[in-house]
């Protein structure tokens, strides 16, 4: 992969770069750092901050019309931050001071500065300090320019003096240059003879200063890239003009959650100085590194994690290792960094590319994902049925309600389409199956299309329907994969349809939108209706949209974080959740929040969370149900050997596996094969059996015999081992 494959992701992200006011600075001053040394009292570390950006500080906290100030972002909060002021504060609250000295050794070339004003003087300076040997000239009796007839130049003189105590440059004044053979013997020339002064044509002849249009900050800010390109110009023989300093500063808008006075404060000494330094806001964009948990936990940037994203798609384990695995199956695919980003930077989408490259060349780690696969293949597979109504090829309308409603309520989803099949003409058909995400966030792309594939094939089948989903995340996948096909949300034909309302109800919740239904407003709007009609009075969610932390399948690879997630978005509102996402009210269920789904409200009260055993019986019980009750047809589901396996689990094993992902069918499965073959270990009056299916292996300890079995453990884990 090339790396703007993912840099392409976080190209617009402007986390990191200078705030507004350092762009609007000539000398690119990083106000962020230089006001928090002011707000600390770190008077002479704020003071060198400031010198080395400005070369001259005396020179420019005096004469600088201070751009910064009018692009301060506090302006539209009651008063931009008193830069100058701060700038005059470090000055006199220093202390001593003392000139750059670098320790290099010196150069053999030789540099002339024609001119020993501010701008040549700033690139005399600047070359000295690289230990060029440099000669500046100027016509005057001294330095200074035109700030010699300055009411402060005695101020200013101190200020020119006490930066090049430091270095070693020779200066001939009332020294006029006017013909280019008087600098001959010099390697390379600066001219900044100021407005109208001499000029030279020449290679080895740079210029700047108010001789080339700039502004008095302009030719100061040059000075340091004047050394740069004529040091270029010394090793290589070429180099670039000395350009104007730019002004295309950075004005977008960051938010801020701001208690800081709003006034301008006065600075008067170092108190109100500090005061003052403290109503910087430190402008820099973190809207998703503050509200995202992910990228909160592992505080990095979003460009940074693109970088090594990259770099992970070109390692090969074991000889290379990959570094952003955690973070890169830690991301729940929630579109709310997005959401809030002002760039509309989409760090989900670049996680979801990396889970699909590492997928495609074997490197991802299969067993954070292998439970989840699985469960989309029975799903697709055993559990799955796409039918037109009764007696038709084709229908108008198609309900697919998604894996995960019929596996936790089968009266639900049976009532669910009832109702379509009563308030819907034109006929209402089926299809069992699962929209793919499982593949999606397991970057399974190959069984992703193969899912759709057949999805297509059944829909043109049935005539085009418009589907009908349940489940927002179903809605997203086919906008996304499927986009031909129209779809509509249950819950807007069931406002139409004016349902009759359960006993159960709430009179105070509140609504909990899932994440992946953050761009439906028909689905959002809808589900109030229905919640209002049922006789709720509903409350928004203080975040609305937020991922309950079951996006991404992040529970096995980094299950603290799911429980973070989950317990935050559980413990957000103290009322009860309404949600319509069954894996919101799976996750807040366990998590002790009275929760129902907008379901219960019109079908009758939903009932407990259902094992990962009972979830697959549910599943099939449901396509039997349906399929002899409307179609007329037999359904017998597949049978295994361990089926009659019994056993007796306790209660406190039975949470232990469902948080481990580990069905009862999985038990049954290792504990026959471990009873047929003998392959155990006894002793104790227990055994020890295990069983390695796909990238997992399972250890079983239990007593019995005769095909009961008591479970006393049940663990899983994925390194492989030899007997």
């Amino acid at each position: 992969m090339q790396i703007e494959e993912f840099t392409d992701f976080t190209d617009a992200c402007f986390n990191g770069e200078s705030a507004s006011c350092s762009c609007a600075c000539p000398f690119k001053l990083d106000v962020r750092s230089f006001t928090e040394k002011c707000q600390k009292g770190r008077w002479s570390s704020a003071w060198k901050n400031y010198r080395n950006a400005v070369i001259f500080p005396e020179i420019v906290s005096a004469l600088c019309p201070a751009p910064c100030r009018e692009h301060c972002q506090r302006a539209s909060l009651g008063g931009a931050v008193d830069i100058p002021a701060l700038e005059r504060a470090a000055i006199e609250y220093s202390g001593a001071k003392k000139a750059e000295h670098y320790n290099i050794p010196p150069k053999e070339h030789s540099v002339a500065v024609v001119g020993a004003g501010p701008a040549g003087l700033s690139a005399a300076l600047n070359l000295a300090q690289k230990r060029y040997k440099v000669t500046v000239f100027d016509k005057a009796p001294g330095w200074g320019g035109s700030l010699r007839s300055h009411a402060d130049f005695a101020r200013f003189d101190e200020d020119i003096a006490l930066q090049f105590a430091a270095v070693e440059a020779e200066f001939r004044f009332n020294t006029e240059i006017s013909s280019p053979s008087q600098l001959s013997s010099y390697d390379a020339v600066y001219i900044a003879t100021g407005e109208g002064g001499i000029d030279f044509e020449g290679e080895k002849f740079f210029r700047g200063g108010q001789l080339t249009g700039m502004s008095l900050m302009e030719g100061i800010a040059v000075g340091a890239e004047v050394s740069k390109l004529v040091e270029t110009y010394l090793m290589t023989g070429r180099a670039g003009p000395v350009e104007n300093v730019s002004y295309a500063f950075c004005d977008r808008t960051v938010e801020h959650e701001d208690t800081l006075p709003e006034a301008e404060i006065e600075v008067r000494d170092e108190e109100s100085a500090r005061a003052e330094a403290a109503r910087c806001m430190k402008c820099d964009c973190d809207s998703c590194m503050r509200s995202c948990e992910v990228l909160a936990h592992f505080r990095k940037k979003p460009r940074s994690m693109a970088r090594e994203a990259f770099s992970d798609s070109q390692a090969n384990p074991p000889i290379a290792t990959q570094s952003l695995v955690r973070e890169t199956y830690s991301c729940t695919n929630c579109g709310h960094c997005r959401s809030v980003c002002p760039e509309k930077v989409d760090v989900g989408a670049m996680l979801m590319l990396s889970r699909a490259n590492r997928f495609e060349k074997g490197t991802a780690p299969a067993a954070f994902h292998d439970y989840w696969l699985r469960e989309m293949d029975f799903s697709c597979g055993e559990a799955s049925a796409f039918l037109p109504p009764p007696g038709s090829d084709a229908c108008k309308y198609a309900f697919f309600p998604g894996c995960r409603l019929g596996m936790d309520n089968v009266g639900h989803l049976k009532k669910a389409y009832d109702c379509l099949t009563r308030s819907c003409d034109g006929g209402v058909g089926l299809m069992l199956g699962c929209c793919g995400a499982p593949a999606l966030w397991a970057g399974d792309m190959s069984r992703l299309e193969n899912n759709f594939s057949a999805i297509r094939e059944a829909w043109e089948r049935m005539g085009s329907p418009t589907l009908v989903f349940a489940c927002a995340t179903c809605s997203n996948m086919f906008e996304e994969y499927l986009p031909e096909i129209k779809r509509i949300s249950l819950y807007e034909l069931m406002e139409k349809a004016s349902l009759p309302r359960s006993s159960s109800s709430y009179p105070a919740a509140v609504v909990f939108d899932p994440c992946s239904a953050r761009e439906d407003d028909a689905m959002r709007r809808s589900v109030r209706a229905l919640a209002a009609q049922a006789g709720s009075k509903l409350k928004e969610a203080e975040h609305g949209c937020r991922c309950c932390g079951y996006g991404g399948h992040i529970q096995v690879p980094n299950p603290s974080l799911f429980e973070k997630i989950s317990s935050s978005r559980a413990e957000e509102n103290a009322e009860p959740y309404i949600v319509y996402c069954a894996n919101c009210r799976e996750v807040f269920l366990s998590r002790g929040k009275e929760c129902s789904h907008i379901l219960d409200l019109y079908f009758g009260p939903g009932e407990d969370t259902p094992t990962l055993q009972k979830k697959r019986e549910n599943a099939l019980r449901l396509k039997k149900e349906l399929l002899k009750e409307i179609w007329n047809m037999d359904f017998t589901p597949e049978s295994r050997p361990w089926d009659g396996v019994e056993l007796i689990i306790p209660p406190e094993i039975q949470a232990s596996m469902e948080k481990s992902l580990i069905s009862a069918d999985d038990i049954r499965e290792t504990l026959w094969r471990a009873e047929q073959s003998g392959d155990k270990l006894t002793g104790g009056g227990y055994s020890l059996a295990s069983l390695r299916k796909n990238a997992a292996t399972y250890w079983v300890q239990y007593s019995g015999e005769g095909g009961v079995y008591q479970v006393a453990a049940a663990y899983s884990h994925r390194m492989k081992w030899r007997e």
